[in-house]
Parts: structure tokens; C-alpha cells; sequence
């Protein structure tokens, strides 16, 4: 199927012996949020799409839970401080 739309759409992928197709984009969120699981810390651009809202509202949200952490000019948010926080809003 080399050079069909399909290709260009999906990813091949190899485990223990099969072989499949997933969408790009699906792929890409198995990936990126493998690489981030795990982490006690986060960046602000890092835990937006974790929390799945923009930039600002994820800045916002961590100053509001005071899990923010600064070193110059770096700041780092801990997340198991914004799942707690986040535990007062459940309705």
C-alpha cells in the first residue's frame, strides 16, 4: 500500500511478533502521554495538554492550587498537588 493515503494517515506499529495500523493522531497521544505519566513534575505546556485545557488556563489553575515550584527562572508544577486540588471541585 506504499503511496496510498493510507500511509500518510496511519502508523505502523510492531509488537511481540504483530503488526498493526493506528492513526497518527491516536498514536501521537499514546506517545506523548507515556512520556509524561510517571513525572511528579511538570512545565506549564506539558501539563495543559495533560489536563487537556490552553496554557494560560493550566498556569492559572497551578498558582490558584500553589503547586508551582520556581528555580531562576524556571518553574515546574507538581501534579499530585493540582489532582488534589482539582478533588474540591467534583460535583
Amino acid at each position: 500500500m506504499k503511496g496510498s493515503p493510507f500511509d500518510e494517515d496511519m502508523v505502523e506499529c510492531h509488537y511481540e511478533g504483530a503488526t498493526m495500523y493506528l492513526p497518527k493522531k491516536l498514536f501521537l497521544e499514546i506517545l506523548l502521554r507515556s512520556r509524561v505519566d510517571g513525572k511528579k513534575y511538570v512545565r506549564y505546556k506539558e501539563g495543559a495538554y495533560l489536563y487537556s485545557m490552553s496554557e494560560r488556563e493550566f498556569n492559572k489553575l497551578a498558582h490558584d492550587a500553589k503547586a508551582v515550584y520556581k528555580r531562576n527562572k524556571m518553574a515546574l508544577v507538581k501534579l499530585e498537588i493540582i489532582d488534589n486540588y482539582l478533588e474540591y471541585f467534583k460535583e
